[in-house]
């Protein structure tokens, strides 16, 4: 089957995170990767979602992945003092 790119249309996987350190710290998009396809941006998130290593917690314990939509996934990920999640989502850029 022949792969049809959208000229006008990128689709995108966001990560949204905690970053920074200490008082610094705040809720962010922190990568963006760019996919000319939607099929090529939903399995670069899903795939994402179970092997991306967040900034937080440094040392991961686990790992719990929930898909929450057709295109979004959170992911819970405990460190030694607190748990921490983030959340990877498919996006097209308008």
């Amino acid at each position: 089957m022949e792969r049809v790119q959208d000229p006008v249309t990128q689709w995108c996987v966001l990560i949204e995170e905690t970053v920074g350190m200490g008082e610094g710290q705040r809720w962010s998009v922190s990568r963006i990767r760019k996919f000319d396809t939607r099929e090529d941006a939903l399995a670069a998130a899903e795939q994402t979602a179970r092997e991306y290593q967040p900034q937080h917690p440094t040392f991961a314990k686990a790992r719990d992945v929930y898909q929450i939509g057709v295109d979004s996934w959170v992911v819970c990920v405990p460190g030694a003092t607190r748990q921490y999640h983030f959340r990877v989502s498919v996006g097209k850029k308008v």
